[in-house]
């Protein structure tokens, strides 16, 4: 996916001439070199524009992208940058572009725009010629696009050439793992989450911490699947508390001790997982997996809660984001109503739930820099109502027209994905609707109570070992409990 228009890869070239002071490409470099960057891209940006020798422009050119991004103004920069590199390794400042364009998505955290540059001039024999890391990153970008378009093994191939010295490595292994999933090679995967786990488990970089946690969640995962809930139910614990993935690794260890048949635990789970503390969470499932938990234990009154909890918060949220996804609406829309604050159009839980994704986190990262890029080009003193200026603007608004639409796509599709799940819970709290109905009818008609008034104190849920202690919930909640709750319950089943 190409992001740039094409017209504006020639604009400099086929707009009027301005009333500019002429500008040298010596006085340019000099500005550059005193770090007077402002000055020095008006400056070089003139020598662009009127230099008839084609080195002194690409001289120019390098350079005045070199300092748009000292001015962290990354989208101008980068389109400077990426019309050196489009020109190949025959431009002497074609390394320097690449390096250039490097630099940039990292800090933009960019998934889209250099990744799909790269990867349309891919040139092995030129990018062998980069330092170990650039090489690196590029492996990784281009290994993980095209994961994203399903290329499986184009993505292998990319991903195993990453140095294990790279900060990228981790990164590529977890995407590895996922790959082997997708292959139905469970064992293999779960080797490449475990190394990543150990590998990382005391770093104190954010980001290797991040993937480290996220290979124990899938871990945890691939050992569910093969029904080795024993050590799902361990693998969920490993997760650190309070990181990224602890949420979501409690709410599904529910379902690990709900296979284990531990009830008290599958309970104190989504108990914490319920907790005030994660209020602003989605979680139709959690009530899914109460309601059959309560079931199965024959609870009926509190598989009733359960059920009537689901029906009256997300029947209506499934109805009113279905209606919202049948309508007809721009893309770029999508993404709109999900950052507001407030949206008519569906619950703001849903909101939250795709805001909270890392992916979305870095689009909108992307997509926030640029509003902030079109400012400091306008308070740019140096530049005001000159052509650099309005040059640099049609830029920045031509590239967030393009990337506004494509990340209101992908918004789209985790909203139709949420509406999927949604489908699917509502479906099972149906059956169980149903199904809790005619147990109780039964019970009736044997002249079982159904009804429960307050249950009694059962004994104390068992002690693993004498570093722990019993501490009753008193009806409120308070963080360091979140997580080791246990419920002591029984089955009321004849």
């Amino acid at each position: 996916m190409t992001l740039w228009k094409k017209n504006l890869l020639v604009f400099w070239l086929i707009l009027s001439p301005v009333a500019l002071h002429a500008q040298s490409l010596d006085e340019g470099l000099s500005l550059y070199k005193d770090h007077k960057y402002e000055q020095a891209v008006f400056a070089l940006y003139d020598v662009l524009l009127n230099d008839a020798n084609p080195d002194n422009r690409d001289q120019a050119q390098i350079y005045l992208a070199e300092g748009l991004r000292k001015l962290e103004l990354y989208l101008p920069a980068l389109f400077y940058y990426s019309d050196l590199f489009k020109i190949g390794p025959r431009n002497r400042y074609y390394f320097n572009a690449i390096e250039g364009l490097l630099d940039i998505q990292r800090k933009l955290h960019d998934h889209l725009i250099v990744p799909n540059l790269i990867n349309d001039g891919l040139n092995p024999d030129a990018f062998g010629q980069l330092d170990s890391a650039s090489i690196a990153q590029i492996n990784y970008m281009v290994g993980e696009l095209s994961f994203r378009q399903r290329k499986n093994q184009d993505a292998q191939a990319f991903l195993e050439y990453v140095a294990d010295d790279s900060r990228y490595y981790p990164r590529a292994r977890y995407l590895l793992g996922i790959l082997s999933i997708r292959r139905g090679q469970p064992e293999k995967a779960l080797q490449h989450f475990g190394a990543i786990s150990q590998m990382y488990h005391d770093t104190s970089d954010e980001d290797h911490k991040y993937i480290s946690d996220m290979s124990k969640l899938a871990a945890a995962r691939v050992k569910y699947g093969l029904g080795q809930y024993r050590e799902a139910a361990e693998g969920f614990k490993e997760v650190p508390r309070f990181s990224e993935s602890w949420f979501t690794a409690m709410y599904e260890n529910a379902w690990a001790y709900f296979r284990l048949e531990e009830y008290g635990k599958t309970l104190g789970e989504l108990q914490s997982a319920t907790a005030p503390y994660f209020s602003k969470r989605h979680m139709p499932e959690a009530y899914v997996v109460q309601g059959t938990t309560y079931f199965v234990l024959c609870q009926w009154d509190r598989v009733r809660l359960a059920v009537d909890y689901f029906k009256e918060n997300y029947d209506p949220m499934l109805s009113d984001l279905r209606v919202y996804l049948e309508e007809s609406r721009a893309p770029a829309e999508y993404y709109r109503h999900v950052i507001a604050d407030s949206n008519p159009n569906y619950s703001i839980e849903l909101s939250r739930s795709v805001r909270h994704t890392k992916r979305f986190k870095d689009f909108h990262y992307l997509l926030t820099h640029i509003e902030w890029e079109k400012k400091a080009v306008a308070n740019m003193a140096t530049w005001r109502s000159t052509r650099l200026q309005d040059d640099l603007t049609a830029v920045l608004i031509s590239q967030q027209e393009q990337l506004e639409p494509a990340v209101g796509n992908w918004a789209r599709m985790q909203l139709r994905n949420r509406e999927v799940m949604l489908q699917h819970f509502q479906n099972q709290i149906n059956i169980l609707d149903f199904e809790v109905t005619d147990a109780e009818r039964k019970w009736l008609e044997q002249g079982k109570e159904i009804l429960k008034g307050r249950r009694a104190r059962l004994p104390r849920p068992a002690i693993p070992n004498d570093q722990w202690q019993h501490w009753g919930f008193r009806r409120e909640y308070w963080k360091d409990e979140i997580g080791y709750i246990e419920h002591a319950v029984r089955s009321e089943c004849f």
